[in-house]
């Protein structure tokens, strides 16, 4: 690999981490991801986005959601914030927002089912599916 190429994926691997640093509260899309790289002025292709997005998972920077097949994969910047890399999933059936929970008595319930059944709930694909505040209105 050139030198030149190595710089170039570095730095857009740094841009792609400092975009999802800067939205670390919200779940994202590749394509939301394109648009605000975009929207910055930064040319970075979608094969680039998505190969990083990989690269960052396997380090665990990113946490990466698939909460249906329907849906697109949405990621997160969980850095290195133990407390973020587990909760819970609403999200609205109506317009699709995703929201993280991390609730104690939710965690005491996947206790109380492991302790009687043996059965360990995966929390990251746990999702509640309703309306969102907005949508109920």
């Amino acid at each position: 690999m050139s030198a030149e190429k190595c710089s170039r994926q570095t730095k857009q691997k740094a841009l792609l981490l400092e975009y999802m640093k800067n939205h670390r509260d919200i779940h994202l899309k590749a394509e939301d991801i394109l648009a605000g790289l975009k929207q910055q002025q930064e040319a970075v292709s979608k094969a680039t986005v998505y190969r990083f997005l990989k690269v960052l998972e396997e380090e665990g920077q990113i946490r990466r959601y698939t909460l249906s097949d329907k849906v697109p994969a949405c990621y997160q910047y969980v850095g290195d914030h133990p407390e973020c890399k587990k909760h819970y999933h609403l999200m609205c059936s109506q317009c699709g927002t995703i929201i993280h929970v991390d609730s104690p008595a939710l965690r005491a319930f996947m206790a109380e089912i492991m302790e009687k059944e043996g059965f360990a709930i995966d929390e990251s694909r746990t999702v509640f599916y309703g309306l969102c505040r907005k949508c109920r209105k």
